[in-house]
């Protein structure tokens, strides 16, 4: 009898990692959701300019794509949708790769991470600007 089985993949033929996927969308998603909500109660809150600043770094940083609207609007949209979708695509591209440079997940998300938050003091300087 001949075995249907097979033949076991390769590393390289796996493919995504769901424990890492997981964890890479947890991750970002959660920044996202944190970042966006504290920005939000900073930049609308009665605190200082320096405050409402860093309000508005972390709202750029938190939702990238409310924050690139906000930068052309002039005002505080929401697109919450978008902001997750962008969330997850980087949070498979970020297991990617650190599958593919054989770098540790932490390393790539806190790479994700630190240009989110320059994105969002760019953010920030153009909405005060606007």
């Amino acid at each position: 009898m001949s075995s249907d089985r097979s033949p076991s993949p390769k590393p390289d033929d796996r493919g995504l990692g769901c424990r890492e996927l997981a964890v890479s969308a947890g991750v970002l998603v959660a920044f996202g959701v944190v970042a966006t909500a504290i920005g939000l109660l900073l930049a609308l809150g009665d605190g200082g300019r320096i405050t409402q600043q860093i309000g508005f770094a972390l709202y750029g940083a938190g939702a990238p794509i409310s924050g690139i609207f906000a930068a052309i609007a002039g005002e505080l949209p929401l697109a919450p949708f978008t902001d997750v979708i962008v969330w997850l695509v980087l949070a498979v591209f970020a297991v990617r790769i650190g599958e593919r440079r054989r770098v540790p997940l932490r390393q790539v998300l806190a790479l994700v991470v630190a240009a989110a938050s320059v994105l969002g003091l760019v953010v920030s300087f153009l909405i005060e600007r606007a």
